[in-house]
């Protein structure tokens, strides 16, 4: 059970952001039924192309979500973290609480990038 929290982790490509914002409001699912749960939302730099389109997306966001449900972090700390599950777990406070056998099933984490002309999946 996730007691009401959950945390949407847009590690999409930015071209997507808009439209997963879009259909998350578009289902309230960035609404909380009562006091008990949470809902986040974590976007991976880059947060738009330039200063334009980046307060295009921050206002976007805010008419679906409040700025305390919205972590903008960046890529690269999203990287460190996939690589190092544990550390995210026990270091930081947002997933430490929920984050053991009573409230996670599984996890599963699928790398896929282009390296130079292949395309290179693993899950970890």
């Amino acid at each position: 059970m996730t007691h009401g929290n959950y945390i949407y982790y847009l590690s999409t490509p930015p071209s997507l952001y808009e439209i997963v914002i879009t259909n998350l409001g578009a289902y309230k699912l960035q609404d909380t039924p009562d006091e008990h749960g949470s809902k986040k939302i974590v976007i991976e730099k880059p947060f738009g192309y330039d200063l334009e389109t980046a307060r295009k997306l921050n206002t976007h966001l805010h008419e679906i979500f409040k700025e305390n449900q919205i972590f903008r972090i960046d890529h690269y700390l999203g990287k460190e973290s996939v690589q190092n599950v544990l550390a995210l777990r026990f270091a930081n406070g947002i997933f430490e609480p929920m984050w053991n056998r009573n409230f996670i099933d599984h996890v599963e984490i699928t790398s896929a990038e282009y390296i130079g002309r292949r395309r290179s999946r693993r899950i970890l």
